[in-house]
């Protein structure tokens, strides 16, 4: 929440102040009197575990075209970047170096506790063809959204950052707000509450659910589901079972890739397409149908002649590849999403589930060639004589117990 710790401004000015509910963003503005400025003056506050805030300006939503003023904590963790971006609707602003931002003094940390950021925009009043604010308003639209707890220390303003976990929108009157020009005080106390602002709508607890689920579906599918598939085939000896865990695998995948690809068009780091998240991405998810046609075409083969094809060594081993590379590109995907610290739950899922996969197939080896060894029991692999009738179980038809001992007059080889 916003500290008591924050600095006074050393005069005071007109200003509209909006504190969010959960008092992890506040903002104050200041438009000054000065009929040939087209400055605003403003302040943002908000604590040290929000890994960024911003406030838009002109609108209620993201639609809207609104211009943003993000901030961050600077490289250094002492200080603040601010980044002036432009929306284009439900993604992640982009950085205008054409919006003139200047820094003020009371910009910083302070008491360890709180980021401010006081500043003037000199062309903040209207930035595009259809986006502007009105200072003559008493209830100019804006909005404001706060990032999850994390660390997004960065000195560019162009820096990426994660899903914001809260947002809604807010009116301000700008004529209370009109005055002297000068940075805004933000009451320095807890209880700071917003004064000439009006809270429309507010929503916590925010994440992108897309992500999410992109990232269980494809482990799902690469360290589960697909698997388990070679496990039917080699343990269980069923085809058709195989045929259908490996089409279910692939659902998953598609889902998986479709989610992938909308979501990277959310994020200014992925809309280009040239992460190697992304790039492997693509050829997994082509080597994936190739798989899958191959082993349509290999069984159909099979099924005709009887006979091995050549498709078949193909086949193994572009499944192996498919999942030794669908698995690593999990490891690469985590960093993307600016959450590391998951590669640690990944790489914990993936040393539970081998050596269980592994042990499995050893086991069905085992088994595969104890039971071999029992039907070949009654044949002598060394001379080829099939061993005498009494030494093996009765045939179908005849007492279903061992013969202890030769008929009479049977004839026995040494």
């Amino acid at each position: 929440m916003v500290n008591s710790a924050l600095p006074l401004t050393t005069i005071a000015v007109s200003s509209s102040i909006f504190v969010s509910p959960q008092k992890d963003i506040a903002f104050a503005l200041n438009v000054p009197d000065d009929v040939s400025s087209s400055d605003l003056f403003f302040s943002l506050a908000f604590p040290t575990h929000s890994s960024w805030v911003a406030v838009g300006l002109g609108a209620s939503t993201m639609d809207g075209n609104p211009l943003v003023l993000m901030a961050y904590p600077s490289k250094s963790g002492n200080n603040v970047t601010l980044s002036p971006r432009q929306c284009s609707g439900q993604n992640e602003p982009v950085y205008d170096s054409s919006i003139d931002v200047k820094t003020l003094p009371g910009t910083g940390l302070f008491n360890d506790t709180t980021f401010i950021f006081n500043g003037v925009c000199g062309n903040c009043r209207s930035w595009s063809r259809d986006g502007s604010i009105d200072v003559s308003s008493t209830a100019q639209q804006m909005i404001y959204a706060t990032g999850p707890t994390g660390d997004t220390q960065s000195d560019d303003p162009r820096n990426s950052v994660e899903f914001h976990s809260s947002y809604g929108s807010f009116t301000m009157d700008l004529v209370r707000a009109t005055g002297e020009g000068g940075v805004p005080e933000i009451p320095a106390n807890e209880n700071v509450t917003s004064v000439g602002a009006v809270r429309l709508s507010a929503e916590t607890g925010q994440v992108d659910n897309k992500a999410i689920t992109h990232a269980v579906f494809m482990i799902l599918a690469f360290v589960g589901i697909w698997p388990f598939g070679i496990l039917v085939l080699r343990i269980g000896h069923s085809p058709r079972w195989h045929a259908i865990n490996q089409v279910v695998a692939f659902g998953f995948v598609v889902v998986g890739a479709i989610l992938g690809f909308t979501i990277s068009l959310y994020y200014n780091r992925s809309k280009k397409f040239n992460t190697p998240h992304q790039i492997i991405g693509i050829l997994v998810f082509i080597f994936s149908i190739g798989q899958l046609v191959l082993g349509f075409l290999h069984h159909r083969a099979y099924k005709k002649t009887q006979q091995p094809t050549k498709m078949a060594p193909v086949h193994v081993w572009l499944g192996r590849l498919v999942i030794l590379l669908g698995i690593v590109n999990g490891f690469t995907g985590f960093p993307l999403a600016l959450s590391p610290i998951y590669d640690f739950a990944l790489l914990g899922v993936v040393l539970v589930v081998l050596p269980i996969f592994l042990l499995a197939l050893a086991a069905g080896k085992i088994f595969k060639k104890f039971m071999k060894n029992a039907k070949q029991t009654d044949f002598d692999h060394t001379n080829g004589y099939e061993m005498d009738p009494w030494g093996r179980r009765a045939e179908p038809g005849m007492h279903d117990t061992l013969i202890s001992a030769p008929p009479q007059g049977a004839r026995q080889f040494v």
